[in-house]
């Protein structure tokens, strides 16, 4: 019988791939790897974050995220941005190991007039794929406890390529335009589809002393950041990241057409973590006596992350 590939080993697998496909679409993250590099730093992947609006999409997406070893955590509320969130994690001490966030839309956020398209078109790109090769893929790694090499290039290949995309026509810019109006994170969302819209570098492993340093050397070298780091000196999470670029976005106009529009998709975040604390706000040690590194999310930064990438209402037709 073939080898079985381990979570891990998936795991690692699936960030090489998710990354190079990210790299792709994103100049600012290879200007980053390679300011990394001349400092001689580590390029550390923290977490990667995903938006969709889609339920059922979110639920096979932490389906095949627990084949990759990752577990659903803790939740977190952003109601003005009209986002539910989750982390998935590796679960025990090891605050370095890959992480994933996911936002969903609340669509019960939104009026009827709005909601009901948004579920139009996640409709529409659900029918678009065809997920039951990979869901048979997820079966057998459930049972066995991990893929072999053919099956596991097979299921990598779905989760980047198809589960992390929008197979489906372009969204109506009329949806795109009125969920804008409300939230420009969930409209960002249907834009990219479930996609990273974010990947996270790791501070330290870097190679700089801290993430003002960091920043500092990334402003100074042509990157437009978000106006101010979140999280105190010394607190539990500190992050910043660059402002995601305006790109074209296929759209169908009112007359079936295929137009464009523009839209904010995805960005780069930088991040320092600090020492966790119990309920009691005292701090917390790992059994060799070293800090134990907070591994999870908060709220209040995440809520002024998620400007980094918000496409807000603009109306006006450009027809391709």
């Amino acid at each position: 019988m073939p080898a079985l590939l381990s979570p891990r080993e998936l795991r690692e697998r699936f960030v090489a791939a998710a990354t190079a496909k990210f790299a792709r679409h994103v100049p600012d993250f290879v200007r980053l790897q390679r300011l990394v590099a001349a400092q001689g730093g580590r390029f550390l992947n923290d977490h990667g974050a995903i938006r969709t609006a889609d339920p059922a999409a979110a639920a096979l997406f932490v389906r095949a995220a627990r084949v990759l070893g990752l577990h659903r955590e803790r939740d977190y509320l952003f109601p003005a941005k009209k986002l539910r969130s989750f982390d998935l994690q590796v679960i025990g001490d090891d605050a370095q190991q890959f992480k994933i966030f996911v936002s969903e839309v609340d669509l019960a956020a939104f009026p009827a007039a709005v909601a009901d398209p948004i579920r139009a078109d996640c409709a529409a790109q659900a029918a678009a794929a065809d997920h039951a090769p990979f869901v048979a893929l997820i079966e057998q790694a459930e049972a066995a406890g991990g893929l072999n090499e053919a099956d596991s290039a097979r299921f990598i290949t779905h989760f980047t390529e198809v589960l992390m995309a929008r197979p489906g026509p372009p969204i109506a810019r009329a949806t795109l335009e009125a969920v804008a109006a409300i939230s420009g994170e969930a409209a960002s969302a249907l834009a990219l589809g479930p996609d990273f819209n974010h990947v996270t570098i790791d501070v330290p492993s870097a190679g700089f002393a801290g993430i003002e340093a960091m920043a500092a050397a990334m402003q100074s070298a042509g990157f437009t950041l978000l106006p101010a780091i979140q999280g105190a000196r010394g607190s539990r999470l500190r992050q910043t990241a660059t402002m995601a670029a305006t790109m074209a976005t296929p759209v169908l106009e009112a007359d079936g057409q295929l137009g464009s529009a523009s839209s904010e998709r995805q960005f780069v975040e930088i991040i320092e973590r600090g020492q966790a604390i119990d309920a009691d706000g005292a701090p917390l040690w790992a059994d060799d006596g070293h800090p134990l590194i907070f591994r999870n999310f908060l709220a209040a930064n995440a809520e002024k992350i998620f400007d980094a990438a918000s496409t807000r209402a603009r109306p006006g037709a450009t027809a391709c």
